[in-house]
């Protein structure tokens, strides 16, 4: 049976965001624990970390399965098609998340999403080199 448009492929995706999202929060931590000195806690929370990533990929892995984008297309060419494609879809939203801040009076929050869409767009153009010098290369 197929992955492919389930609820189980829903719960999958859910699954994938929340172990990225323990993997950070985890990394966060570690480089918290290191400024205060807690070079035994910073390590285990990167093994943490580490062990959520994993868990990551093998959700990703049942996605790909499913033919899910989330997942990207598989070969290094797609994935960095993929990767592009989230670039800008990220900048384009990191544009608009510091409009509403500006709105809401929010100048820090803006500025900050404002230099979050700048690097973006800089992914944006450092993945399209990539991607251009493997086709190159081949």
């Amino acid at each position: 049976m197929s992955l492919e448009g389930t609820p189980t492929a829903a719960n999958i995706r859910e699954a994938f965001a929340r172990e990225a999202q323990a993997a950070l929060r985890s990394l966060y931590f570690a480089r918290r624990a290191d400024v205060e000195g807690h070079a035994d806690v910073a390590a285990y929370l990167r093994a943490l970390a580490d062990g959520e990533a994993g868990h990551g990929f093998g959700h990703l892995e049942f996605l790909e399965e499913a033919a899910d984008p989330l997942a990207g297309a598989g070969d290094t060419r797609g994935n960095l098609d993929s990767a592009i494609a989230e670039a800008e879809a990220n900048a384009a939203a990191y544009e608009a998340h510091a409009t509403a801040a500006r709105k809401g009076r929010l100048p820090d929050v803006a500025e900050w999403f404002e230099s979050v869409a700048a690097a973006e767009h800089a992914h944006v153009v450092q993945l399209t080199r990539v991607r251009r010098a493997l086709d190159e290369h081949e």
